[in-house]
């Protein structure tokens, strides 16, 4: 299942619900990624102050995964053809 993020608090809010979701608690979850629990903590409450690094390293430990995707224009907007950018 998708989990559309949208801002930063949005990103705490998934991860502290996927380190729910599998029982672990801040501390557990420091050991496996590595990081302390107040590190933790901060990242769930504060996630737009972390660095990427460290997102990288909760994901990681908690079994997940970045997967980027253009969003779905509302109704309202016209839809236009366009194509992906080339990188």
């Amino acid at each position: 299942m998708d989990y559309p993020i949208k801002t930063p608090e949005q990103l705490g809010s998934v991860i502290k619900g996927f380190r729910a979701a599998r029982g672990m608690t801040q501390s557990e979850l420091g050991a496996k990624s590595g990081l302390a629990q107040n590190a933790i903590s901060d990242f769930e409450r504060e996630p737009g102050k972390s660095s990427i690094r460290r997102l990288y390293r909760l994901l990681s430990a908690l079994g997940l995964e970045v997967v980027v995707r253009e969003a779905e224009p509302p109704p309202s907007w016209d839809k236009p053809s366009r194509s992906a950018p080339e990188w």
